[in-house]
């Protein structure tokens, strides 16, 4: 995949890699985070043909991982349809079983009032598993190391083939931490796209990363190499 920002030249997303876009300009840092979040089009994506792509197909924007990232909210639906697809036929059954127990329970109960009451009749295997409440644990959000794996490890568990666009992953984890990430990064297959504000070059920092960067003055400095 490439990233376009005229008038520069097509920055190349190494797959299997966490590709960082260390920016010292404003205006291109904003340019690029509204480009990705779909609110302005000042990018372009490509493949590796140079091929235009829809930006919302080939990438997962998040942007900011402990402020903008939920979760719960962003997968815990997919979860359950996913434990849904991975349930054969005999634990499906029993879960129903299980139900039909609870149902039974709550009725002979219900008859000790003297009250017209009727019981719901049972829940699919679907409504079951919502009931249950699968969720990922609040102790993620002190974590950004851990919520940072997590997502990725979604990714991987759901299928979800689109790169991971994240802003400023640096404000929240140590240099080793980062390492980690790239390891993890290329051990399950994932690519990772995470711009960065910085009035300096940063390289030494993002170690086994694919880096590039740019300065306040918009001079790129792969063409300094």
């Amino acid at each position: 995949m490439n990233i376009t920002y005229y008038p520069f030249k097509p920055f190349k997303i190494e797959p299997s890699k966490v590709n960082v876009l260390d920016i010292g300009n404003s205006k291109m840092y904003f340019d690029i985070c509204r480009g990705f979040s779909d609110l302005a089009d000042t990018i372009k994506i490509s493949n590796d043909d140079f091929e235009i792509q829809d930006c919302g197909k080939q990438c997962s924007w998040y942007g900011d991982l402990m402020l903008s990232v939920d979760l719960n909210k962003l997968f815990v639906r997919k979860i359950q349809q996913r434990l849904l697809e991975l349930m054969n036929d005999e634990q499906q059954v029993a879960l129903l079983d299980r139900s039909r127990e609870v149902v039974s329970e709550v009725t002979d109960v219900s008859f000790l009032m003297d009250l017209p009451l009727e019981v719901s009749s049972l829940p699919d295997v679907e409504k079951i598993i919502k009931f249950v409440g699968v969720s990922f644990p609040s102790e993620l959000a002190g974590n950004p190391y851990a919520m940072l794996e997590t997502l990725i490890q979604t990714h991987v568990e759901l299928g979800i083939k689109k790169q991971l666009v994240l802003t400023n992953v640096s404000h929240y984890i140590s240099k080793n931490q980062f390492r980690n990430l790239s390891h993890l990064v290329s051990d399950l297959n994932v690519t990772v796209v995470d711009i960065e504000f910085s009035e300096i070059s940063r390289a030494e920092k993002f170690l086994d990363a694919c880096y590039y960067y740019v300065d306040e003055d918009f001079v790129d400095w792969r063409n300094t190499d």
